[in-house]
């Protein structure tokens, strides 16, 4: 997991998008931001796409954006950049649209430097969980197949040898050490090896 320390070098040329109508509170974000080194651009109304080379998204939620702000979360892929969603006020058509945006965390309006350090860096650690989370979701997933093809080939062995499931897993292994080979590769040979079982004939 990334340290404090290195999030927080991490905020300088940390690039934001600020979706935000342009107005006093803006320019107070605007700078803050400057401030701490990070490269600002302001964008109004909500585009219903994000702009390449963005690390951290900055939305005002509105009412009146609903539907460029929702187009924009559909078009948004796993390894989007986080969101901040920056709310003025709450009722239930409001939390469902600070729902749907599926942010990183919440600014409440009206907005103020204090505070916003803090959420950049809770924005881009839970960024980080879930990028480290899908990458480890992908390496199991590509490992399943290989994991499935053993266990057949244990199967077999088990069937065709009498061994019981250790003895099968270990038989798999000497014989990939000695081919110098994966276990997976061994394991498909066993299978292809196995002949088709016969078709049952019709009783008479």
């Amino acid at each position: 997991m990334t340290s404090a320390p290195s999030l927080l070098r991490e905020l300088k040329g940390l690039r934001v998008l600020v979706i935000h109508p342009q107005d006093s509170e803006a320019r107070i974000v605007l700078d803050q931001l400057q401030r701490i080194g990070c490269i600002v651009e302001q964008r109004w109304p909500v585009p219903t796409t994000l702009p390449e080379a963005v690390d951290v998204v900055l939305l005002a939620v509105e009412l009146s954006q609903r539907s460029s702000t929702q187009t924009l979360v559909e078009s948004l892929s796993e390894q989007a950049p986080p969101i901040i969603a920056v709310v003025g006020y709450e009722n239930p058509s409001m939390l469902q649209l600070v729902l749907e945006t599926q942010p990183a965390a919440v600014i409440e309006r009206p907005l103020r430097p204090f505070g916003l350090l803090t959420q950049l860096l809770m924005a881009r650690a839970a960024w980080r969980a879930r990028i480290d989370m899908l990458a480890e979701l992908r390496k199991l997933q590509s490992r399943q197949p290989a994991v499935s093809k053993i266990s057949m080939a244990k199967a077999l062995l088990m069937a065709r040898h009498r061994l019981g499931e250790n003895d099968a897993h270990r038989r798999l292994q000497r014989e990939a050490m000695t081919r110098r080979t994966s276990m997976e590769a061994i394991a498909q040979q066993i299978i292809d090896a196995d002949p088709p079982a016969e078709p049952e004939q019709p009783l008479p």
